[in-house]
Order: C-alpha cells, then sequence, then structure tokens
C-alpha cells in the first residue's frame, strides 16, 4: 500500500507545474502519515430543533461520540470504520492531492498577514485550472517561513463560465495553541476555514490543527450564517477526547 501510494505520488509530481508544486510544498492529506489501526474519538456537540412542552420550537444541545479507525480493506484502497450512536460503517477514502493542485502556477509577489498579532511577509502564488473552460478554479496560496504552517492562507474559487461561484479560505489566527486531549497537551494551529455558497450561505470553522492526531484536527466550531444572519440551529463543536497514532 505505502509503495503504491509513492509511485503515485512520483508520477504526480513529474507531471505537476514547478511553480505550483513549490507552491504546494508541505501540504500532505490530515490522513497520509497514519496507517492500519490508527484511530480519533471525537465528541460533537449540536443542536437540534425540538418542541418543548408548552408547544413553542426550542433548541437543544445534542452530544454524542464517534470514532474514525483505519483498517485495512480488500485491494488497493484503505478504508474508515465509522462508529457511533449503536451504528457501524465502512468509507473508503484517497490521500491524493487535491484537484486544484494541477493547475498552472503564477507567482504573485507578496502579501502581508496578520497572524497572532504579528505581521508576516507571505509569497503568493495563484494556480489556475481550468479558467477558460465551463467549470474551473483558482487557487491563492500565501507562505511565510516565519510561520510553522504549510500555508498561511489558501482560497479556492470556484468559477462557473468564468464567473465566481463559491469560495473556500483558510487563514492561520494563532500558532502554538494548547489543547489538551486526555492527558497530553498538543501545540496547534489555529486555523479559521470560511465557505462561502451559493445563495448567501456561509460557514465559518475554527480548527485546532495538529499533525500528531489521525484526521489532524483536535478541536473545532463551526457556525453558519444565511445572508449574514446567523443560524441558530447549525451551532456545532467538536473535540478529540483520545487517538491512537500508528506510522
Amino acid at each position: 500500500m505505502k509503495l503504491l501510494l509513492v509511485a503515485v505520488s512520483a508520477v504526480y509530481l513529474v507531471q505537476q507545474d514547478p511553480i505550483a508544486q513549490e507552491a504546494m510544498r508541505g501540504y500532505k492529506h490530515p490522513w497520509a502519515d497514519f496507517g492500519d489501526a490508527s484511530s480519533v474519538t471525537m465528541r460533537e456537540t449540536v443542536r437540534r430543533p425540538d418542541i418543548d412542552a408548552s408547544g413553542k420550537l426550542v433548541y437543544k444541545e445534542v452530544t454524542s461520540d464517534v470514532t474514525w479507525t483505519v483498517i485495512a480493506a480488500t485491494g488497493e484502497k484503505t478504508t474508515f470504520k465509522i462508529e457511533g450512536g449503536g451504528q457501524e460503517s465502512l468509507l473508503p477514502y484517497f490521500i491524493s492531492p487535491p484537484n486544484w493542485s494541477r493547475g498552472t502556477g503564477e507567482r504573485k509577489g507578496t502579501e502581508e498577514i496578520t497572524v497572532g498579532g504579528v505581521k508576516r511577509t507571505c509569497q503568493v502564488t495563484l494556480i489556475a485550472l481550468d479558467v477558460n473552460k465551463d467549470a474551473g478554479q483558482i487557487t491563492t496560496i500565501s507562505k511565510s517561513p516565519d510561520v510553522p504552517y504549510w500555508a498561511v492562507r489558501r482560497r479556492v474559487e470556484t468559477l462557473l463560465q468564468g464567473k465566481p461561484n463559491t469560495s473556500e479560505e483558510e487563514l492561520v489566527l494563532e500558532v502554538d495553541q494548547k489543547v489538551k486531549v486526555g492527558d497530553r497537551e498538543l501545540s496547534c494551529v489555529l486555523v479559521q476555514v470560511t465557505v462561502d455558497a451559493v445563495g448567501g450561505a456561509k460557514t465559518v470553522r475554527k480548527e485546532w490543527r495538529s499533525e500528531e492526531i489521525p484526521g489532524g484536527v483536535a478541536r473545532r466550531e463551526s457556525r453558519q450564517y444565511l445572508n449574514g444572519k446567523e443560524l441558530d440551529s447549525a451551532l456545532s463543536q467538536m473535540e478529540v477526547v483520545r487517538f491512537r497514532a500508528k506510522r
């Protein structure tokens, strides 16, 4: 399995645009380094609508634990076993690079981004994929050697017939944020993910990320908005309560 992944990665790097390849340096799938029997148990809290005794609509917070485990499957695919709420399911997954990284890279100078109250000068690269076709993507990556994460900012915009459609942006807010998982204290990078969809819908997530954890996220807070107004029913939180890393 590992030899196959190395071979696929090698072919991909040969075909990739060199400027895009340089911008992607340091990126890896959050499950890429974790083998069979690696697992993470997440405690998730979500708001769900309910009717109280007076017949009024209220929202209640519901908490449950879900465990994701990497298992070997027949053939060349790796699979997650997902357990929670008395149910179990299997889900194949792949760790190939994101599709937008296949585009053509162009260096676009520098920009300043504030991380943890300190301004950092970042090198900016634009990666364009299929922009002259019906569906395309433009990705902007800003990197700084002074920030211990592969990219300070990554923004992916989808295009329909050359016009902006949706966007997703990841922005590093803080570094060396301490998060306790069980009896361990992990140093995490705090990343804000903002997703803008068609129709005025927006999702904002804050993720405390650590490469020590399978899946890469120790804690998450998510909120959703519609036309600028927060949706009470869409608040969700997640924290990792235990994990096992097999490399």
